[in-house]
Formats: structure tokens, sequence, C-alpha cells
């Protein structure tokens, strides 16, 4: 008997070192899976809030850039009203107000097609470029005006675009209005 218990011991003994390597085994695998999710949950939370301040700057900066934009056009109505100073060179001369710009021989599109020009607000003014040029507003953003006839109305409307731009994680983007001055 005490044969058979020696071996019962050590069969007992043998058996409860598989079932605690076993369940090391386990509690190991268990570790690595939990672990595992846990990654993916902080890596898809990461995401979304990288996501959502991406759009959130996105969505500010074309808010102030068509506001800007706006802005620019309202100015360019207002030297038209005023008959405000404006600086464009054309192979006939050089403009010095707003109204010189329907007296144009040819029209504008003689010159350029479109014409572009920088917006002083400031001083309500425009400065004809000669390329197409986008002058610095702030941070990120720049603008640019383009003037040019209207074909079949060239001596009583200007087609005038303001293009506000800035670029960011994905590239340029732009908001650009677009509006047809008469004369008065």
């Amino acid at each position: 008997m005490t044969m058979d218990s020696g071996n019962l011991t050590k069969k007992k003994i043998s058996n409860l070192k598989s079932q605690i390597s076993n369940e090391s085994g386990q509690t190991l695998l268990e570790l690595i899976i939990v672990i595992t999710v846990a990654a993916m949950v902080v890596g898809a939370l990461t995401f979304a809030t990288i996501s959502s301040l991406r759009n959130a700057q996105f969505s500010k900066n074309q808010t102030q850039s068509t506001k800007l934009a706006q802005a620019g056009l309202e100015t360019i109505r207002s030297i038209r009203n005023k008959d405000g100073a404006v600086v464009f060179a054309y192979s006939g001369g050089t403009t010095t107000k707003f109204s010189d710009l329907w007296n144009i021989p040819g029209g504008m599109s003689s010159s350029c097609n479109p014409c572009y020009f920088k917006l002083d607000p400031s001083n309500l003014s425009l400065n004809g470029v000669t390329s197409a040029t986008f002058e610095p507003l702030s941070d990120n953003l720049e603008r640019q005006v383009q003037i040019w006839d209207k074909v079949s109305t060239a001596s009583v409307e200007k087609m005038i675009s303001v293009i506000v731009r800035w670029s960011d994680f994905s590239g340029w983007h732009q908001s650009q209005l677009t509006s047809i001055l008469r004369k008065i």
C-alpha cells in the first residue's frame, strides 16, 4: 500500500502541476486579450478625437474665410459707391478711381482676364497687381480680388470675385464669392 499511495501522491502532484501550468497559460492569454482590446479602444478614441478637432478647425477656417470674402465684397461696393481709389495700369494709361474702370478702351479684358487687385479696407482702395498673388490676412488666410468685364455689358457691369484661401493638413481650401457690380 505504501507503493500505491506513493504513486498516487506523485500522480496528484503531477496533476496539480499540470493544472497550475494550464491556469497560468490561460491567465497570460486572457491578459494579452485584455491589453489588445484596451489598445484598440484607446486607438479608436484617439482617432475620433483627432478627427473631431480637425473638422472643428476646418469649419472655423471656412466660416472665417467666408466672412472675410463677404467683407471684401462689401468694401468693394463701398469703393464703387464712393468712387474710391483704384490703381490699375493698362495699355492706354492708369485709373485713379473706380469710375475709370468703366472707361477703359476695349474694356478690362483687353488688359487682363481676370484682372487681379489687392484690397486695402482701411483706405478704401484697390490696387492692381500683375499676377494672381494672394495677400496675407491673418494666420493662415490669404485673399485675392479679381475683376473682369461681363462680355455683353462691359460698359455697365463688372464681375467681382473675392477668394479667401487657407491650407491645413489635407491641402488648400478656399471660399469664393462672386458678384456683379453695375455702374451707378
